[in-house]
């Protein structure tokens, strides 16, 4: 008898951002783009004799009915008809064809299929859906995969029906084919990942620096080690560098499995914003550059920096040109004269200009700014570090009760400390830990300076927080001499004091976006990698608990490998935007060292805080 069958796919689109290869300069996207017109050619041959004859061919397996060794029964092959152009259901760019399969009685009910793509150009496979098969009536594959030539791979695709099974209940004809899946997907783990791979497989962040350009751009390898712990990477296994053969050398095509690459829209949109956001740091040298005025690598005043808000920057046509050679970079370069690289108005300055500068917006930043959740109860006064005495000597706070409770509307430390309900009223935003390991290099460098820093805040009757003392403190000046020199600052509203307390401020906010930065980085994005491998090795997309994790695994592993490539890599973006410089990465794995998995869910984060 014969089974119909409808396919759904899109073919590869040539204009698709992805095969750009996100070069990181105006040529690379140039010379990405001519890579891409270069392959048209057999791309069009392809689209001409496309699912014409015999370019894609299907087999189905039984789920019922084994052959004699236990495997599932494999019916005939056959191959895609013609287009059909009535589907009210198609999404954009895809096609459906139609499909006749020839199934013999005694094959049982199907529960997955082979298929093979003859084509030189990969499509993306969307569903196969058969229909009136006996004892069964329709069924469905949702594929949603990328399917290269068939000799790219070892063994022949393989989708399964919609259905979910433990290992333990699936069909005993499905078994194998389940198990042999995963040894795909698990790879051997040697060798260079290629583009068409399905390989997932673990490795350590040793593909941030570039030891080979010289001594400023190495960067420890983050993960295996005590010192430099951190989670784990899909590896890619390109070629060592040469003067560090524990160091991968940094490629501008990152290897990620295929179905991980997310599609041109969202590629599209973090070109723009990322784009977008080297502007922001590198703006100053740009103007320097084309001699408008402006001190390289700064700011001279608060107006050039609302300037970018209220009015953007006027370049000359010429020079537009030069950094615009695609519409994904004029969205932000405009060429038609007008301003350029501007901004939105924070809503903080949009009623007043100096509104930023108040402590009530200072306190509320801390639970409605950028990073809200590393303010935590004050639970022990004055506040302890968890430094190694050994290594960094004393670094309790040199906080006072006399200090606090010039402000604390008549009630003491103690008393604002108590565990009851109407009081817990004292709260610490503490960057301290974090940042004095690194402080004596940071400040080593020109364009750096910081402290390590606690702030204490009170909850006021009203219900917003009012800040009560700044520490700023700074290693011993003497190299031998550990311990922290430590200055506690106090709100003032006039004279110097009020201006050192504003810059005590400054200090204190510093740290803020950078952190939450880092530690969205790190708590969403790196420490997840892990879980979606060990996802993809152990779990077959028949398992009811993929099904359930897939969703939310979406394009991470892709947005990652972006990142590393051109975000957090040595000499980034990251690393010249944000504190730390290039001990950025450095900083994440010391905080990495503090991570507990069960700790980060509601309400037990809210507990501990």
């Amino acid at each position: 008898m014969k089974l119909k069958g409808t396919v759904v796919l899109m073919r590869k689109n040539v204009l698709d951002i992805n095969a750009l290869k996100y070069a990181k300069s105006a040529t690379g996207f140039v010379g990405g783009a001519i890579g891409v017109v270069g392959g048209l050619m057999g791309t069009t041959v392809d689209t001409l004799t496309s699912f014409v004859g015999r370019s894609v061919a299907l087999w189905l397996i039984s789920a019922t009915a084994a052959d004699g060794n236990g495997n599932g029964k494999v019916g005939k092959k056959t191959y895609l008809e013609g287009i059909i152009t009535s589907i009210p259901t198609l999404g954009a760019g895809q096609s459906a064809f139609d499909i006749h399969f020839e199934w013999e009685s005694d094959m049982g009910i199907p529960g997955a299929f082979l298929i093979q793509n003859h084509m030189q150009v990969e499509f993306f496979l969307v569903s196969l859906t058969l229909e009136d098969i006996p004892n069964h009536g329709t069924m469905h594959f949702a594929c949603n995969s990328w399917v290269y030539n068939y000799k790219s791979y070892e063994k022949d695709r393989i989708f399964f029906a919609n259905e979910t099974y433990v290992p333990s209940e699936t069909p005993g004809p499905l078994v194998t084919y389940r198990e042999a899946e995963l040894l795909v997907l698990k790879g051997n783990g040697t060798g260079k990942r290629k583009e068409w791979d399905r390989v997932y497989d673990y490795d350590v962040y040793n593909d941030l620096g570039k030891p080979d350009n010289g001594e400023d751009f190495a960067r420890p390898v983050l993960g295996g080690s005590v010192t430099y712990p951190y989670p784990r990477r899909g590896r890619t296994g390109g070629k060592p560098t040469k003067k560090d053969s524990n160091c991968e050398k940094p490629s501008d095509d990152v290897y990620v499995p295929r179905d991980e690459n997310f599609g041109h829209l969202k590629s599209s949109d973090f070109l723009t914003y990322g784009i977008k956001a080297l502007s922001r740091n590198f703006l100053p040298t740009l103007k320097s550059a084309f001699d408008l005025n402006f001190t390289q690598n700064e700011f001279d005043s608060f107006d050039e920096v609302r300037a970018l808000c209220e009015g953007g920057i006027k370049l000359p046509t010429d020079v537009l040109c030069k950094i615009s050679p695609l519409p994904v970079l004029k969205e932000i370069f405009r060429t038609d004269g007008e301003k350029v690289l501007k901004f939105s108005v924070p809503h903080v300055i949009r009623v007043s200009k100096s509104a930023w500068m108040t402590d009530e917006e200072f306190a509320r930043e801390m639970i409605a700014g950028v990073n809200p959740c590393e303010i935590r109860r004050l639970q022990k006064f004055p506040p302890q570090s968890k430094l190694d005495p050994k290594v960094y000597g004393d670094q309790t706070s040199k906080m006072t009760a006399q200090h606090l409770e010039t402000n604390l509307e008549g009630l003491t430390v103690d008393k604002a400390m108590i565990n009851a309900i109407e009081y817990k009223r004292l709260f610490i935003l503490d960057h301290h830990d974090v940042f004095m390991p690194f402080l004596r290099r940071l400040n080593e460098s020109k364009s750096i300076k910081a402290y390590a820093t606690r702030t204490i805040l009170f909850l006021k009757d009203d219900g917003t927080l009012k800040p009560l003392a700044i520490e700023l403190s700074l290693p011993h000046s003497g190299e031998q001499q550990p311990g922290a020199d430590s200055r506690v600052i106090l709100p003032a509203n006039h004279g110097v004091e009020s201006t050192i307390w504003l810059l005590a401020k400054a200090h204190e906010m510093i740290p803020n976006p950078f952190l939450y930065k880092w530690g969205h980085r790190l708590n969403t994005h790196a420490v997840i990698e892990p879980f979606v491998i060990a996802t993809n090795r152990n779990l077959s997309v028949l398992h009811p608990v993929y099904k359930l994790l897939f969703p939310h695994y979406r394009d991470t592993m892709h947005i990652n490998a972006l990142a590393r490539q051109s975000l957090i890599n040595a000499k980034g973006v990251i690393e010249q935007s944000f504190l730390g410089g290039k001990y950025c990465m450095e900083i994440s794995s010391a905080a990495y060292k503090k991570w507990v998995f069960p700790h980060q869910a509601l309400p037990t984060d809210l507990i501990k805080r």
